[in-house]
């Protein structure tokens, strides 16, 4: 559903290291393919609310690029982002929580949206888990876009923050190309941008080709996800466990038949490919 009224954050890294990991500016094109899907005032009406949005840039200190207004406006300060210094995430974070929440443009709770586009770890992980579940606290979903082109340092970012993120009820993706970004951008949205959108998806178990996604784990440690496969498709899963312990991973076709098993060591941040061939069209599951 798209029916508006949403107050949303676009926070983007501007540190020096994004030259290397995102030289086709793939965080920027995200950015833009998020506030284009929002609602501008003037395509408001018909049941539909007009969205707010604000764009935040930030690596040693943060930028206010566009503060918290109508989306038909801020399309062009995209094309403002640049990259020089370090990384201070949870300085973006908390720049939008401010906007977000000022005062005129209430309530927040379950309407609001933060969404990041980094390729590094916060100078600080405890200050930037804080400012996460801050945001949290207030109702508002963060998730987070995470670069990793070939000179990336991190291919993922630290157990505490992706916990944070996913407690939200955002999500976090790895983004390594154009196909990833789009893909990010479109399940993100599938997803629920905020609390209110899309309540019944079923996003948050479904895996999509190209793209990696953080899942966590329910309560009696287990977790069944959905990959639509074409019939005879070759496959490659790669999975990591993130202080998930070890894993046991079952990939299983439509009717229930088993394509293959592997086991995911808790002590390696390797990943382990468990590779298998569809035996007909439908919805592959991979038991975790």
């Amino acid at each position: 559903t798209n029916n508006g009224g949403r107050k949303v954050a676009i926070v983007i890294d501007e540190s020096g290291s994004m030259e290397s990991s995102d030289p086709y500016d793939l965080r920027i094109q995200a950015g833009r393919s998020v506030n284009d899907w929002l609602i501008s005032s003037k395509e408001a009406g018909g049941g539909k609310q007009a969205d707010l949005v604000t764009v935040i840039g930030f690596d040693d200190v943060t930028r206010l690029l566009y503060p918290l207004g109508d989306p038909a406006g801020a399309d062009k300060v995209f094309s403002q982002i640049t990259t020089r210094g370090g990384t201070y995430i949870a300085g973006g974070v908390d720049d939008a929580m401010t906007e977000i929440t000022k005062s005129g443009h209430d309530p927040t709770s379950n309407r609001s949206a933060i969404v990041v586009l980094t390729d590094g770890a916060d100078s600080s992980t405890t200050t930037l888990v804080k400012s996460i579940n801050k945001a949290s606290q207030q109702g508002i979903r963060v998730s987070f876009g995470f670069l990793t082109g070939l000179y990336s340092s991190f291919s993922y970012q630290d157990q505490n923050v992706l916990a944070a993120i996913l407690g939200t009820g955002g999500m976090y993706a790895t983004i390594d190309g154009a196909t990833a970004q789009n893909a990010f951008v479109n399940l993100m949205i599938v997803h629920g941008l905020t609390g209110n959108d899309n309540s019944n998806s079923i996003s948050s178990t479904t895996i999509y080709n190209g793209l990696s996604v953080a899942f966590p784990l329910d309560t009696s440690g287990t977790n069944t996800l959905t990959y639509t496969a074409e019939a005879n498709e070759k496959l490659t899963f790669s999975i990591t466990s993130v202080a998930a312990g070890e894993l046991t991973v079952t990939a299983k076709d439509p009717g229930g038949k088993e394509l293959g098993k592997s086991t995911v060591s808790a002590y390696s941040s390797l990943p382990v490919d468990l590779k298998v061939t569809a035996s007909t069209a439908g919805p592959l599951q991979l038991k975790v």
